[in-house]
């Protein structure tokens, strides 16, 4: 009976050492932009150097960006006070994202996986403006 107990707790143990080997670690494949996103930080860049750059710490500093299937966005703060809705149109080869809220357009290259989206703003003059966002 002994040897039955031990047989099954090392196999019990075989099978959890074998599924930790799954990573947490983001997945880094193409993802969609259709969803929900938060904004975490933003780099500011000046000639290839960071000058300045801004990590969302509280709730309120998180904005939120949701891109629907039909082509539509609504950007807003938490807790959401003031927001913007508009129109989008994504080209996922060359990964250029227009949005148009009606007053004005933006366009920049936009980088996503399936947990995370990096928007990167080319302002002219060497200067960059980086924000990153995570699923929700």
């Amino acid at each position: 009976m002994k040897k039955l107990f031990f047989a099954s707790l090392w196999a019990l143990a075989c099978l959890v050492v074998a599924c930790s080997d799954e990573k947490d670690e983001p997945n880094d494949e193409s993802g969609s932009i259709v969803g929900e996103w938060v904004f975490q930080r933003n780099e500011y860049y000046r000639n290839g150097k960071l000058v300045d750059s801004f990590t969302a710490v509280e709730e309120e500093d998180k904005t939120i960006a949701i891109f629907r299937e039909d082509g539509t966005y609504r950007y807003y703060d938490f807790p959401p006070e003031e927001y913007y809705d508009g129109t989008y149109s994504y080209d996922e080869m060359s990964g250029v994202l227009t949005t148009d809220d009606g007053v004005n357009e933006q366009t920049c290259l936009t980088e996503i996986t399936v947990s995370t989206m990096k928007w990167i703003y080319d302002e002219g003059d060497g200067e960059v403006l980086v924000e990153y966002y995570s699923r929700k």
